[in-house]
């Protein structure tokens, strides 16, 4: 790509000290990007280096800059690999390999053709008995229990939900025990970061390639599994059976890869939103009755159906606005494929551009009163994908995003008509991390369904960036 005209201007951004300073810059920002992202907007505008006049970490705030970054796929490229080199050999490797979240070009447009039928709106319909007969059992669950740990919980389901419409297990256990493999993997995974790759027993690295073995063989027994079944609905069977145009399908290697990334961004990101919604609906008294008043009148008490679903227009809005104010992740990241202009500055080939869903949703002059829960705005307000974008946008869209926003929608409906959580008053909430968990936690009261909608009071963070009123 020809650069012409660009500013020779020093790149905004903050003075650190040498290598400590850069560091240091860059585990704030991992930690806190909220916080720290909407510093650095507000005090050096829209095209922002992590360190002054370094071009190798770059932020573009904006729903221009957006657009720019991703809708050019080729310019602008996904992270490829992962920081840890693995031998493609291993089981672990195989499973890293073949992963969407990292695919570039036609090797990424090929892969995502054949993954796409899995996630048609008429497959995902078909996970909306699962998705609400799990959410009720942990409803029932719950009649047993005063307090519990919200997002301990979500995680918990969004768990049982993504493993069983991945796998089709009708038998809890199992789903259970597959879960907690998943778990223990991811895990593993974390302590490598820390620590060297020497394989023998009792080394992280030994345990790591052992849990992927166990796993991959798993996954090899369902994939024989669901090619002798032509009725089976799951995700993995919709993979399994589709095909190109020329009658390519996707290899078993390529499978479980797939198979192991979907878990991943299928539940992680899933159970983050679904906390902070029932966070943010049981903080705003009047919002909370409103939204059960819907749910009477269309539910009457019962699990939603998909026609059901289809006519919450104020849980809708309730979910958009969630997403807009804590989005599951709130900065993401590009690479520039070559030498590249973003916002009139040149950037040589390898800097990696941020954009930030935080920052974009937060814009007084795409969102009026921006740090305010109003799910009603959505009753009259649309946005382009560029300007709101929870998912992502462009070519690399979330391909699960439809699946997440069904099961948000049903956990919802269903638990909100059961029970009306309380936060234990005085918790610390503060959102962390690159998909905002809840840093402390979120302790919630369990009371049936009262209707004595009420506004507990918290600390922490979160007060920064929501406004109560």
């Amino acid at each position: 790509m020809a650069i012409k005209n660009v500013s020779q201007r020093t790149l905004p951004g903050p003075t650190v000290v040498p290598l400590v300073g850069s560091w240091a810059t860059m585990l704030k920002f991992f930690y806190d990007p909220c916080t720290y992202s909407r510093w650095l907007h507000g005090n050096y505008g829209e095209v922002v280096a992590m360190k002054r006049g370094d071009p190798a970490y770059v932020f573009a705030f904006g729903p221009a800059f957006n657009f720019h970054l991703l809708s050019q796929p080729a310019l602008f490229e996904v992270g490829k690999g992962t920081i840890l080199k693995v031998p493609k050999d291993t089981a672990w490797g195989r499973i890293q390999f073949y992963n969407l979240l990292n695919m570039n070009g036609e090797h990424h447009k090929r892969h995502r053709h054949l993954m796409q039928p899995a996630f048609h709106k008429r497959q995902i319909e078909l996970y909306h008995a699962d998705m609400a007969a799990l959410t009720l059992r942990m409803l029932d669950r719950w009649q047993s229990v005063s307090q519990i740990e919200l997002h301990a919980e979500m995680k918990k389901l969004t768990q049982r939900i993504t493993v069983k419409t991945l796998f089709g297990l009708d038998d809890e256990e199992e789903i259970d025990r597959i879960g907690a493999l998943f778990q223990k993997l991811g895990a593993s995974q974390l302590l490598l970061m820390f620590t060297p790759l020497i394989d023998m027993p009792g080394m992280p690295y030994h345990r790591t390639l052992r849990l992927a073995e166990r796993l991959e063989s798993f996954i090899r027994v369902m994939i024989a599994k669901k090619r002798e079944d032509a009725e089976a609905t799951d995700v993995l069977a919709a993979l399994v059976h589709a095909h190109d145009e020329d009658g390519t399908r996707l290899t078993d290697d390529e499978l479980i890869s797939h198979t192991v990334t979907l878990y991943a961004a299928g539940h992680v990101t899933t159970s983050n939103a679904l906390a902070w919604a029932i966070f943010l609906i049981h903080q705003h008294p009047r919002i909370h009755a409103d939204l059960l008043a819907e749910l009477d009148s269309t539910l009457h008490g019962e699990a939603p159906t998909l026609e059901s679903l289809r006519q919450l227009s104020l849980l809708d809005g309730a979910i958009k606005e969630s997403l807009r104010l804590l989005p599951p992740a709130p900065t993401s990241m590009r690479i520039a494929a070559e030498p590249c202009e973003v916002g009139g500055f040149a950037l040589p080939k390898g800097s990696t551009i941020f954009y930030s869903p935080f920052i974009t949703h937060r814009l007084p002059e795409l969102y009026e009163e921006p740090d305010r829960f109003k799910p009603e705005r959505w009753a009259t307000l649309s946005r382009t994908s560029y300007e709101y974008l929870p998912f992502a946008a462009g070519p690399h869209r979330c391909i699960g995003a439809e699946f997440a926003l069904q099961e948000m929608k049903v956990v919802l409906a269903m638990l909100l008509q059961r029970y009306r959580l309380a936060i234990v008053p005085n918790t610390r909430v503060e959102p962390k991390g690159s998909n905002l968990d809840p840093a402390y936690g979120m302790p919630m009261r369990i009371i049936p369904q009262d209707r004595r909608f009420e506004r507990v009071p918290v600390r922490g963070s979160i007060h920064r960036l929501i406004e109560f009123v």
